[in-house]
């Protein structure tokens, strides 16, 4: 593996996926010891060498004996084609990079919305802008994922009437939407406040059905009912920090509240 000593990667540190990524460059050597700085780090110098539009939505790495600056997949493909010499040939293919790029974009210009984070007061601001299309795609993947998740878990868990437990969510995201379209002013911050809820789907259906395995397989139907109430708990404590940090609506959380409340109660009754 060759150590690109004169290159330095530039990440959002308000992102936990780019500062994980970018810190394991530095730790298994593949970027020099000063390799990485944030854009809040970043100096006149360097931020000058930089499409800040671009630098954005695709992470840039500067080279800093020359100046030359690459964007996104074609950094990444470089640092990757250090690691795995033998992959040279294919990650920095075209059309490699050109199949990849909807994936890069996509977490790309939605990583505040899967990090939860609070924007930064500091340096410069290198949150993506707003794009419809990617908070549509991500919306739609968390509506997918989720429904999907809903039905193995009735199946796993036993419940009878799948139907009343779809139309329970579902007037559950009814009452957010509304709560949403009521106390949230911002035209962007409408569309952000859907896809925070699509995040926080996956990430309660995955607990979800987790727990429900677990329980199914250790035959503690009380784990059940024990575990899905500690995910909504846990649901309810991540939807409340991103309406801190997103400046959202109060209300958000009495309404998130209440639904979680209603559904573990119906999971009660359906689980006894």
């Amino acid at each position: 593996m060759e150590t690109l000593q004169t290159k330095t990667i530039i990440y959002d540190c308000n992102c936990p996926m780019c500062s994980l990524y970018t810190g394991l460059f530095l730790n298994i050597g593949v970027l020099g010891e000063n390799g990485r700085v944030s854009f809040e780090q970043a100096n006149e110098d360097m931020l000058e060498k930089l499409d800040l539009t671009r630098a954005r939505h695709e992470i840039p790495l500067v080279d800093t004996k020359t100046g030359e600056v690459l964007y996104g997949l074609d950094g990444l493909c470089l640092i990757a084609a250090s690691m795995f010499p033998r992959l040279a040939p294919l990650v920095s293919n075209k059309w490699f990079k050109k199949i990849l790029k909807p994936v890069y974009q996509f977490i790309s210009y939605n990583r505040r919305i899967i990090a939860g984070t609070p924007q930064s007061n500091s340096g410069f601001n290198c949150a993506p802008d707003f794009n419809l299309k990617w908070r549509l795609a991500l919306i739609a993947l968390g509506m997918s994922f989720t429904s999907m998740s809903i039905y193995l878990f009735g199946i796993i868990s036993g419940i009878s009437n799948l139907l009343l437990l779809f139309a329970m969510v579902g007037l559950y995201f009814v009452l957010l939407l509304t709560v949403n379209l009521l106390f949230n002013k911002n035209y962007e911050a409408k569309w952000d406040y859907i896809a925070h809820l699509a995040v926080l789907g996956i990430i309660e259906s995955t607990f979800f059905i987790s727990t429900a395995l677990i329980a199914k397989w250790l035959m503690l139907p009380g784990l059940l009912f024990a575990g899905q109430g500690a995910c909504r708990l846990f649901a309810l404590w991540l939807h409340e920090k991103r309406v801190q940090n997103n400046y959202y609506s109060h209300y958000l959380n009495y309404a998130f509240g209440f639904g979680a409340v209603v559904l573990i109660v119906y999971l009660a009754v359906m689980l006894k």
